[in-house]
């Protein structure tokens, strides 16, 4: 499970006064997480209790705003950052039948580290090319979901799935279905927790 021990109140209050801290329930607190350095592939904005980027801004987010995406806090990841999780490899079917060698991190590991408070239940996952899905939580905790970063040895660019395409392995047997198609989503690069 995330850990749920970060208010929503502290956190802003620590982002809105550029602390290096975190304001925890208890009244501790804890570094602020870093910016990250490299090439920013996925944010995750929205019910964020350890942002590490300031909110959305018009001149400077300019994908986000003409995708009609606003977040007062958001987790930023680079691809070194993605990199850095414990891969994770599992077998999918791409829409021909064929399978594939998928690997990169687990949805959960990544989405655990931009600690989602305790009202989070919905993941909205946003595609460069407009299209979105989403999964609950409970679904994310009981599903292997991976964020590729790579199918059989190659790395995703952008213009065919890239950088990251959201995929599962399906259990023994089971087809993959429209419905179940349309949770994967390719070109991934925004998440939003939401209640």
């Amino acid at each position: 499970m995330f850990a749920k021990n970060f208010t929503r109140r502290g956190s802003m209050a620590a982002l809105a006064c550029g602390a290096a801290s975190i304001a925890m329930q208890d009244g501790s607190a804890v570094a602020a997480p870093a910016a990250p350095a490299g090439l920013v592939v996925l944010t995750v904005g929205g019910l964020v209790g350890a942002p590490n980027r300031p909110p959305s801004e018009q001149k400077r987010d300019r994908l986000f705003y003409s995708n009609n995406i606003e977040f007062e806090q958001a987790r930023a990841f680079s691809y070194g950052d993605l990199l850095s999780f414990s891969p994770a490899v599992v077998t999918g079917l791409d829409e021909a039948g064929i399978a594939h060698v998928y690997k990169g991190p687990l949805l959960h590991d990544v989405l655990a580290t931009a600690l989602p408070l305790a009202d989070a239940k919905t993941a909205r996952l946003s595609a460069l090319d407009g299209f979105a899905a989403e999964l609950s939580l409970d679904t994310v905790y009981s599903e292997r979901w991976v964020l590729a970063l790579e199918a059989d040895g190659n790395a995703f660019g952008l213009g065919d799935f890239g950088p990251i395409y959201l995929v599962r392995e399906l259990p023994a047997g089971t087809k993959r279905t429209e419905e179940e198609e349309a949770r994967w989503v390719f070109a991934l690069y925004y998440i939003d927790l939401l209640a």
